[in-house]
């Protein structure tokens, strides 16, 4: 058994925050990890942990062998990445270009989840111009690596692909260029594919880029979405991180993306992560039952959590049946104002009519369900048995 498992379980049980950073040295100085890898994307396998995209590290060869094993149950193709101390650092701050926000010790035995930012200072560009900052794309690079692995294993989501696409629509790329450009024009070099078709790739970051261009024998210069939309409307074909996640786009690529940027949700201005809670609140589904069943107006209920960069709620989607959207928008203020009363958690009632409130009651069932009689069916055509 590894130190750090005799610590996570240390920690387990007295919650001492000595024991916590010694962790946290451990991870940031053992002389190797192993942390599962995805082959489709060639990069870090991400899933999202309490809402939160995470990477999964572990102590012992034979955890990560074990969670791979576990993993390729469900239609994932998993590898292990050997980490040592040497590239200890380097790989912490790849999972920040890669969206990672937390990391998931030795899963599958006694684990922890432990915040990105306590095993490295993670870079904060919010008060350089933004035509000044290093172009790096985590939302993206996180969205592409779910959205393939998602793939891979038949469970993508319309959420997922407009996530991806609208990222893939408001992101800064990075290209190359051959000399200096003349006005307007730039000469881009196209790399071959396997087909033989030549591509014209771009890049989220300098990570990337410089999987190309090694020898900085092109310029790297910024660009955005515009210019691979003009490039598709030449005919051209472009491709996205062409040794990341690989992802191809044409003309008719470019009118999904424009859809799913329609389709996107706009939450003051971030993203809200929405996933199913691993334990339901108990006290929280019964007081609400209890308010939906002496309403009336309520035929069923979902609840999952939603998290932002400016905290985490719950989100109660509501199926009011056949009210009128005035009706139901007045059912929602009048459930929150309720139910303010008796909780100090941040509820948010959406109508599961809505694109969130649909995504909030996917793929789960109902805490609350109105049980009614159909009372166009006489008395004595019910079969009450013996």
């Amino acid at each position: 058994m590894s130190r750090i498992q005799d610590l996570i379980k240390e920690y387990g049980k007295n919650k001492n925050r000595n024991t916590y950073r010694d962790i946290l040295a451990k991870i940031q100085t053992d002389e190797v990890l192993y942390s599962a890898f995805s082959p489709r994307t060639r990069g870090h396998f991400v899933d999202y942990v309490e809402g939160i995209p995470s990477a999964f590290l572990f102590s012992e060869k034979q955890y990560c062998e074990d969670f791979c094993r576990h993993v390729k149950e469900s239609g994932h193709t998993v590898g292990i990445a050997e980490c040592n101390r040497d590239s200890r650092l380097s790989m912490l701050s790849d999972y920040h270009r890669s969206g990672i926000e937390s990391v998931l010790i030795d899963n599958g035995k006694a684990h922890i989840l432990i915040p990105l930012s306590d095993l490295i200072n993670v870079p904060d560009f919010s008060k350089i111009p933004e035509n000044q900052r290093p172009i790096i794309n985590p939302a993206l690079v996180c969205s592409a690596n779910r959205f393939f692995q998602c793939i891979e294993n038949k469970t993508v989501t319309p959420d997922k692909e407009i996530n991806f696409l609208s990222d893939a629509y408001n992101a800064r790329y990075i290209i190359p260029i051959e000399g200096k450009p003349e006005g307007n024009k730039v000469n881009i070099p196209s790399i071959g594919r396997s087909d033989g078709e030549k591509v014209i790739p771009f890049f989220t970051d300098i990570n990337e880029y410089r999987k190309l261009d090694h020898e900085g024998k092109f310029n790297p210069v910024p660009a955005t979405f515009a210019h691979i939309e003009n490039l598709c409307n030449e005919g051209e074909i472009v491709v996205l991180n062409p040794f990341g996640f690989n992802f191809t786009i044409t003309k008719e690529t470019c009118e999904a993306i424009h859809r799913a940027v329609e389709l996107a949700p706009q939450s003051e201005g971030e993203r809200a992560v929405i996933y199913t809670l691993e334990k339901m609140p108990d006290d929280i589904t019964d007081k609400l039952s209890e308010l939906f069943d002496n309403d009336g107006r309520i035929v069923r209920a979902f609840l999952k959590g939603m998290r932002k960069k400016s905290g985490s709620e719950l989100i109660v989607s509501v199926d009011c049946g056949e009210l009128a959207e005035d009706e139901v928008k007045t059912v929602l203020e009048e459930m929150k104002a309720e139910t303010q009363k008796y909780t100090d958690k941040t509820l948010n009632f959406v109508s599961s009519r809505s694109y969130i409130g649909g995504l909030a009651s996917s793929e789960i069932v109902p805490f609350f369900e109105r049980f009614v009689i159909d009372v166009s069916i006489p008395p004595e055509n019910f079969d009450m048995g013996e």
